[in-house]
């Protein structure tokens, strides 16, 4: 009976669960990035958790095989804790798998945006430069064409005073 209890004791401890949160922040001008991980860990691994339901099974058996009830109903409670921590290390490592599916779907939905908003800002850039050189090419050629006036209008002048002389 002591060897059940003390089992009993062993699956209880073994059912203890950690979450760990870390934000990691990425700064890149004037876009942030910021990423979230959550960890869990279970310090009961799936195979061992197995291991202890079918200890905890034997052990049943055997206060069964032996008539002894209290060695039976201790059994009985320890086998329903393994059953629990065997249940609660699956759910812990399919909710890992989920948070990993998840941050890599966050994670990729977030490149895209980004992509698709780099490719949007290079448009706008693009545009910007076409513009500015359309500006500076009419001014260029205003500029010109006004010069050659300029120049026209003082060689006439020069002519008429010496015409004039």
């Amino acid at each position: 009976m002591k060897k059940i209890l003390i089992s009993a004791a062993a699956v209880l401890l073994f059912v203890v669960s950690c979450k760990k949160n870390e934000t990691v922040v990425t700064t890149d001008g004037s876009d942030t990035v910021s990423v979230v991980e959550t960890t869990e860990t279970t310090t009961l691994a799936s195979d061992e958790a197995k291991a202890n339901v079918d200890k905890a099974q034997a052990d049943l058996d055997t206060a069964i095989k032996n008539g002894d009830k209290k060695a039976e109903e201790a059994a009985r409670k320890a086998l329903a804790d393994a059953n629990v921590a065997w249940e609660n290390t699956k759910n812990a490592v399919n909710n890992a798998a989920q948070d990993v599916k998840q941050g890599v779907d966050n994670t990729v939905d977030n490149a895209k945006i980004a992509t698709e908003k780099a490719k949007q800002d290079m448009r706008e850039t693009a545009q910007d430069t076409k513009e500015a050189m359309d500006r500076a090419a009419a001014d260029t050629k205003e500029a010109t064409k006004k010069a050659a006036e300029d120049t026209k209008e003082a060689y006439n002048n020069t002519l008429d005073k010496l015409k004039a002389k």
